[in-house]
């Protein structure tokens, strides 16, 4: 998992989004929120990375 808090925090969110679409926890119009809200997130994370504001580390 990232290190910098800005990506980890948003990568969390991601991940809880997946649980609940996985565990079918939502109708149609949540579920398509939750995929654009996770697409939007992921864009973040990118553009976060393509700055190089982000802290890379390695995992042993």
């Amino acid at each position: 998992m990232a290190n910098d808090s800005e990506i980890h925090d948003r990568l969390s969110r991601v991940e809880e989004i997946i649980e609940q679409l996985d565990a079918d926890e939502c109708d149609l119009d949540e579920g398509t929120a939750l995929h654009e809200e996770g697409e939007e997130l992921l864009a973040e994370v990118r553009e976060i990375l393509d700055e190089g504001s982000g802290e890379v580390v390695e995992l042993e």
